[in-house]
């Protein structure tokens, strides 16, 4: 039988979860804010922790709001609507900071501040969908493994929720659909993604692009092109139906001037920006670079990094994983970039990086666990880390976007401009 216990919030976890203590362990409580006073039910119990389910907020913080979303705490995607969106920065600092304390061994972590996001609803510029049991699309539910029918996203790009609730699928054979919007452009593009080979039928009278996506990797284009056009700054961008690019396009920009500040190019530097995805930091760099050069494994990505850039004779890229393209590589390069997937760079891509011997690594990370980790690794290699900012590019969840600088001597970053200390 379930044991139901009165906890006091004291800090949040990695994944967004308040932590408390109950019966000498510590106890995660989603939906909760540290601060507060709860009532639970425990949920799980393990030797050194417990899970449990909120019941009751007996002493709410200040920071409680009410979520408007009627999915929110079934709907896998938000974490943190119940926030108010000043304590939501707060908290992802602190999730930044815990981690490179605990994994990364760093005492007193050079965390800056954060970038806030104008807009903390309809940022998101792709969602993906999946089908029910019946071929209803719907999002993944908070155990991983339910897909829920919804009518709104409160969180996806007004353009986004144009195009599904124009769709009208009942197709057995889909396993995942996504949307994409130019939040900049206006193009919309839906990519259909099958267990089998056999692409769909389609009666469309709308301005948008189809592409299927075969079980087996084949992309087809259904109607239109099989890609978008996305403004970051005032450089287009084509992105692929399959490509990977960030989903919040004016927090993209930002990004991208961290990013510039933390390089501190002088012209004369040789860059190299491994999971270069589409170009976005490349071509930004290539502005203040004697060259820039660009890995990224995914073939979409790298034809469209290739298409981008087309117009900058100082920019190439390489197709290939970073791990296997580092060891041809023939340096010097002054500057290194990384943006890779959340789980990390690993240790044979930070030996490459080591290798290389840069005079300085900028890291962006959308974990702060892996990064903590990789941060730990380097520190042992000789790459110290120095300053970090936090860009906050997912609003309403618990994901944190970090831009970190790395050198092997001591040297000042200035990102006063683009930061805020939340």
């Amino acid at each position: 039988m379930s044991s139901e216990c009165t906890v006091e919030l004291e800090r949040i976890a990695h994944g967004g979860e308040a932590i408390g203590r109950w019966q000498g362990k510590v106890v995660f409580v989603p939906y909760a804010i540290p601060g507060e006073r709860v009532r639970v039910r425990i949920a799980e119990e393990k030797r050194s922790y417990a899970r449990a389910e909120l019941l009751e907020v007996l002493d709410a913080s200040p920071d409680r709001v009410e979520a408007p979303c009627p999915y929110f705490g079934r709907c896998g995607g938000c974490q943190w609507q119940h926030v108010s969106y000043q304590r939501q920065l707060d908290l992802r600092l602190e999730v930044v900071t815990d981690s490179l304390r605990r994994l990364g061994h760093v005492a007193e972590p050079p965390v800056a501040g954060i970038v806030p996001s104008d807009d903390a609803w309809l940022y998101r510029n792709n969602v993906q969908l999946h089908t029910t049991g019946e071929g209803q699309l719907g999002f993944v539910t908070i155990d991983g493994r339910t897909v829920m029918p919804i009518a709104k996203c409160l969180i996806a790009h007004e353009l986004l929720d144009d195009m599904y609730a124009s769709l009208d699928f009942a197709w057995r054979d889909l396993e995942r659909l996504t949307l994409r919007a130019g939040a900049s452009t206006g193009e919309q593009l839906v990519l259909l993604e099958t267990r089998g080979e056999e692409a769909p039928e389609l009666e469309i009278d709308l301005p948008i692009s189809f592409v299927h996506m075969s079980g087996e990797g084949k992309l087809t284009p259904l109607v239109g092109e099989p890609h978008i056009y996305e403004l970051v700054g005032e450089r287009s961008y084509r992105i692929s139906a399959p490509s990977f690019f960030q989903v919040n396009t004016a927090q993209a920009a930002n990004l991208v001037e961290v990013v510039r500040e933390f390089c501190a190019l002088q012209g004369g530097e040789r860059v190299l920006d491994l999971y270069c995805g589409v170009g976005t930091l490349s071509l930004a760099l290539a502005e203040r670079a004697a060259e820039v050069v660009g890995v990224e494994s995914s073939p979409w990505s790298a034809a469209d990094a290739d298409v981008n850039g087309a117009d900058v004779p100082s920019f190439s890229v390489l197709e290939g994983m970073a791990e296997e393209v580092l060891p041809r590589l023939e340096g010097p390069f002054q500057v290194l970039v990384v943006d890779p997937p959340r789980n990390g760079c690993g240790r044979a891509v930070l030996d490459g990086i080591v290798d290389l011997a840069p005079q300085r690594l900028v890291y962006v990370s959308c974990d702060p666990a892996t990064l903590a980790r990789d941060t730990a690794y380097l520190a042992e290699r000789g790459l110290q880390l120095e300053s970090m900012v936090a860009v906050d590019m997912f609003p309403q969840t618990a994901h944190v976007e970090t831009v970190a600088a790395f050198s092997t001597q001591r040297s000042a970053f200035s990102i006063q401009q683009v930061t805020s200390d939340a």
